[in-house]
């Protein structure tokens, strides 16, 4: 019995193993795609074959990693142990996605913020503001309005499901905290919408966060607009069309950017979905309404607004600055354009409004240095600070970035003291 137990079990992983051949070569069965940036890897050729990359290795190497890459259900078997490991050990085979409490799903970068893990320090913090505050006043004088929204955190939102790895019960002061704290003081012009979502939710009849996505809800981003487009009406004292809606689909069936984050996953099964609600969004109708021109200087969370027409029927125009680097829609291909390649003078001068939205995760890299560039360009008593700037350079440059938060997690250092250390290196 034993003896033909063995002999079943070994043809039938030789079974797999020609299944699995025959689709590498023939590609029979269309399978889906992992979801994610991945580099197209090719199919090994015997046409890289020499004999000195067979004696240094460099053929085998290359051969086999390209015949992983493309071997027959890769990808279902991929998603398979992704479950496996998801279900059974609570492990993410995604680096960037915290499961937490409640199956609560994060990008790390939320929690790092929220409990205080890269603060930048205060110094540098207040030369950011004191700059944004002379830009600010110094536009105001030409008739346009420089705002800052601080857009929802899911770390904020949801700080009861963060892991007890990370001590948010001994949490350290944050961007988020001292960046708001200083705005206010300091009597510059923002929208603090993330203190709002966190203010409503007890009380909201539905998700302002899915669990398993990055981004606000649907439900949440209209409320958002809706609170934006009244913000602007009152500092610029005008009518601008209002968004609004009569009906809702209420659905457990979620739009994929409600569950972007668990896509990232690369699961075998859907994860069980909370019910969420999606307004039939309209737009007024009113030819004495005013359409102002509004620049939008954002991360990933506008690209919702975006994607629902709000600027196209609100706004006179549609400018979407992307981390103030590429412009939206031309972000792609040969055609992409970029924000460094502008005029800026023109550009900031054309506008009535200039919104600067920034989510708690990237508050690091504060206003994406956009009030940094004005700043120089405008104030004739600019004076460079080649420390400050190194720091600016720093935190503008994702590589280096992550390589300081690993630095101060390896010497169990502040960040803030890693940046220092950096900007003053010769």
């Amino acid at each position: 019995m034993e003896k033909k137990l063995k002999h079943i079990i070994f043809i039938f992983i030789i079974c797999l193993l020609f299944i699995s051949f025959i689709q590498y070569q023939f590609n029979l069965i269309k399978i889906k795609p992992l979801d994610g940036a991945f580099e197209k890897i090719e199919k090994p050729s015997y046409k890289y074959f020499t004999w000195e990359r067979w004696f240094n290795e460099d053929f085998q190497t290359n051969f086999n990693n390209k015949f992983e890459n493309n071997l027959g259900f890769r990808n279902p078997l991929i998603r398979v142990k992704n479950q496996i490991d998801y279900s059974l050990f609570r492990v993410s085979n995604n680096y960037k996605v915290i499961i937490g409490k409640n199956n609560c799903l994060f990008e790390e970068g939320y929690i790092l913020d929220y409990c205080g893990h890269n603060f930048v320090g205060k110094t540098y913090i207040d030369e950011k503001l004191r700059r944004a505050k002379w830009v600010q006043d110094y536009l105001k004088t030409k008739g346009i309005e420089l705002v800052i929204v601080f857009e929802p955190g899911k770390a904020s939102y949801h700080s009861e499901y963060i892991p007890e790895k990370y001590h948010p019960e001994k949490k350290l002061l944050s961007n988020y905290q001292y960046i708001t704290n200083r705005c206010n003081e300091l009597a510059i012009a923002n929208l603090d919408l993330n203190k709002w979502f966190v203010s409503i939710k007890d009380t909201i009849k539905y998700p302002l966060y899915p669990r398993y996505g990055v981004h606000w809800s649907t439900y949440g981003m209209m409320l958002a607009a809706d609170t934006i487009i009244k913000y602007i009406e009152n500092i610029h004292k005008i009518n601008i069309p209002h968004i609004y809606w009569n009906d809702m689909k209420i659905t457990n069936k979620l739009k994929d950017a409600d569950f972007d984050i668990e896509k990232t996953l690369n699961l075998a099964f859907e994860l069980p979905h909370e019910t969420m609600a999606y307004p039939k969004l309209k737009f007024e109708k009113n030819k004495y309404k005013v359409k102002p021109k509004v620049l939008t200087i954002a991360d990933s969370y506008y690209w919702s607004v975006y994607n629902n027409d709000i600027p196209q029927n609100v706004f006179t125009n549609q400018q979407f600055w992307y981390y103030n680097k590429t412009i939206y829609p031309d972000i792609w291909g040969d055609n992409a354009k970029y924000v460094d390649k502008l005029n800026l003078k023109k550009e900031i001068e054309s506008q009535d409004v200039i919104l600067i939205m920034i989510t708690e995760m990237n508050l690091f890299n504060v206003f994406y240095h956009f009030t940094d560039d004005a700043y120089k360009m405008y104030c004739k008593d600019y004076k460079q600070d080649l420390i400050y700037e190194k720091k600016c350079a720093l935190l503008n440059n994702s590589s280096s970035y992550v390589d300081i938060i690993i630095e101060a997690d390896k010497t169990q250092k502040r960040f803030e003291d890693v940046l220092n250390q950096k900007a003053t290196q010769k």
